[in-house]
């Protein structure tokens, strides 16, 4: 699932860019995703595309996890280590 300010790269063109916006709607009573706004920042037009297919999309790099070179903390030993 795709979050806002995810990097991402347009498939057809190799564009990368960050989304700006999520639009969402409500069925079956849950919300559910169904468009995302891309910002380009490679100068060309448009700067500004809205995609309705998630496949369309594809994920290069997400804020949310952290840095992709860290794996985080993990301890030098087991704490079921006695």
């Amino acid at each position: 699932m795709l979050h806002n300010e995810d990097i991402v790269e347009e498939v057809s063109t190799k564009r990368q860019g960050k989304i700006d916006s999520i639009g969402s709607s409500i069925v079956n009573g849950q919300e559910t995703p169904n468009q995302w706004g891309v910002r380009f920042s490679d100068g060309k037009e448009p700067l500004l595309t809205f995609f309705k297919n998630e496949e369309e999309l594809r994920l290069i790099r997400c804020p949310h996890t952290g840095n992709d070179s860290d794996p985080g903390f993990i301890p030098s030993r087991s704490i079921m280590e006695p």
